[in-house]
């Protein structure tokens, strides 16, 4: 493994979007759907997302940006955008995008298995993660994060996190695929609307093509990582209109 430091990088943006239920072509001038306005802040993720086909709109015209997203319709948004072979039909609806996760290493068995259920950022954060790492390179950083612990992170609220879940939040975080909140917080327990998924999902297909070693906004720090508590947390664009 090459020596490395813990490396952390500033991008933007934490969260998501997922599946709807009707297609729409490339982005266009005008907006593709009536409810995501030319100003929207995630406009340029949604209509990019919707051209590589993994997330689709809705029969009124719709994309319902603000919509939670369960952990099947994430699971599938993943599969489809990673492009997974995966088997179709049967049910319930989402069971080949599931099996197809588990046999890849993007969903564990140690996951809930409550599919309907709207999915919370941690879980969002560790299957990202576990993609990440399906890159060489970045494989190497989640082993390099696997020391690390809660105080070890420079977020406000580290008690809430889970020691086993800090590898995947200092891999997500460090390459940019999601980001902290203005006050400092990760907010782990917190669900993610569909333009936020999108938007967490196209930081991670951006950022698995490019070597970590060559960020331009990429942060060293000691590679034990006790200069994490004292370092300035990158905001999360807050959603807006």
């Amino acid at each position: 493994m090459r020596k490395m430091g813990a490396l952390f990088v500033g991008l933007s943006v934490a969260a998501c979007g997922v599946s709807g239920l009707v297609g729409a072509t490339a982005a266009t001038a005008e907006p593709l759907f009536k409810d995501i306005s030319k100003r929207h802040w995630a406009r340029s993720q949604i209509e990019r997302a919707i051209s590589q086909g993994y997330v689709e709109g809705y029969p009124d015209g719709t994309f319902n940006a603000k919509a939670s997203v369960t952990r099947a319709e994430f699971t599938k948004m993943l599969v489809d955008a990673l492009r997974l072979p995966h088997s179709q039909g049967g049910l319930p609806w989402y069971q080949g995008y599931i099996s197809s996760a588990l046999e890849f290493g993007v969903l564990d068995e140690t996951d809930s298995t409550d599919y309907g259920k709207p999915i919370k950022r941690i879980e969002m954060i560790r299957m990202l993660s576990r993609a990440l790492a399906l890159e060489a390179p970045y494989r190497e950083y989640l082993e390099t994060f696997g020391s690390f612990r809660k105080d070890d992170m420079p977020f406000a609220d580290r008690l809430q996190f889970q020691n086993r879940d800090v590898p995947s939040i200092a891999l997500a975080y460090g390459s940019g695929v999601v980001n902290g909140y203005p006050d400092q917080t990760m907010q782990i327990h917190r669900t993610a609307t569909r333009s936020e998924t999108v938007v967490m999902i196209e930081s991670f297909l951006e950022v698995r093509t490019l070597d970590p070693l060559t960020r331009e906004r990429l942060l060293t720090f000691s590679s034990n990582g006790k200069t994490f508590a004292a370092t300035k947390i990158e905001a999360l664009e807050e959603e807006q209109e």
